[in-house]
């Protein structure tokens, strides 16, 4: 039989049909919250925690590729103490020693402006094995620190630390004599070329250590000029120059960099020119101005040196 819908029949039908749409609707919103909150959880915990103590390892073979022997090298830089050691150093110090590299070069800001204590930086390199050579440079937060410059050029001292300051120094590993000279930062200190290459000739094998990335081009025109004219065994011969400073841009969306430090130049990280000398810019490894990474994991880059 028929039944003619009245309109309290029909007025029913659509409360329950608006029920059921709210209630999808609600559902949906849930879900959509729920994927928000958990994709803002995955996010929050990637910038304040895997990648900044779940550093990688970038590791590359530099040199003459038909080389027999090998130099380890390990280049790390910007580590920002600040007034405690936490364990992500603990866990960079005993990753360096199972590395155990030749030569560990740091490129500076191994404090922060903002610390007031340099024991962390006496506990890190007590926790390094004995046998690995360390040269660093200043950067401009080793200047700028509360903590007078004196006092981390004393911990590099007691540690038995080569800190370079526009100068240069030859080392003999594994019978291989290589040399390394070291630039003030050229922000906060006085960057000098001339006074670091002092009584410096041809070199097989020659690295430079700055702080800022956009020193390298004071550093080119200079090389330049110096070696315009000069005979190949008269000219400086410098191979590789490494850098930190960006912090890989520290926050970054793919390719896209909000902001650089100044003395950052157009560098972000990775390789750069195409032809001697090499430049390298690291990601580095601490913070600055705010204490999270995105987009830029911390890193200790890996040198195989093939000569």
């Amino acid at each position: 039989m028929h039944v003619p819908i009245t309109r309290s029949h029909w007025q029913d039908g659509c409360k329950c049909s608006g029920q059921i749409m709210d209630m999808k609707i609600n559902r949906n919103l849930l879900l959509a919250g729920g994927i928000m909150a958990g994709l803002g959880g995955y996010l929050l915990l990637r910038a304040l925690w895997l990648e900044k103590y779940f550093f990688e390892v970038r590791h590359f073979r530099i040199g003459n590729k038909n080389g027999r022997r090998m130099l380890k090298l390990v280049h790390l830089t910007d580590l920002h103490f600040d007034d405690y050691l936490w364990g992500f150093y603990v866990r960079l110090a005993n990753k360096l020693n199972r590395i155990r590299p030749d030569l560990l070069l740091i490129t500076g800001d191994v404090i922060d402006e903002d610390a007031t204590e340099i024991n962390p930086v006496h506990q890190f390199l007590d926790m390094l094995h004995p046998s690995i050579e360390i040269v660093a440079i200043p950067g401009n937060h080793d200047h700028k620190s509360n903590i007078p410059f004196t006092e981390l050029k004393a911990a590099y001292e007691k540690h038995h630390c080569h800190l370079l300051i526009n100068e240069s120094r030859r080392f003999n590993i594994k019978g291989i004599p290589i040399m390394v000279t070291g630039l003030d930062d050229h922000l906060e200190g006085n960057t000098n070329i001339e006074a670091a290459l002092r009584g410096v000739g041809y070199e097989d094998h020659h690295i430079l250590l700055v702080h800022s990335p956009e020193q390298q081009e004071y550093v080119q025109q200079f090389l330049r000029a110096f070696n315009k004219g000069r005979r190949r065994h008269d000219q400086i011969n410098i191979s590789y120059i490494l850098a930190g400073h960006n912090h890989g841009g520290q926050v970054r969306v793919g390719d896209f960099v909000p902001v650089l430090p100044e003395g950052g130049g157009n560098y972000v990280d990775g390789w750069y020119n195409d032809k001697p000398p090499y430049l390298y810019v690291s990601k580095g490894f601490g913070t600055s101005a705010v204490p999270f990474r995105f987009g830029a994991r911390s890193e200790l880059v890996l040198l195989d040196y093939r000569v």
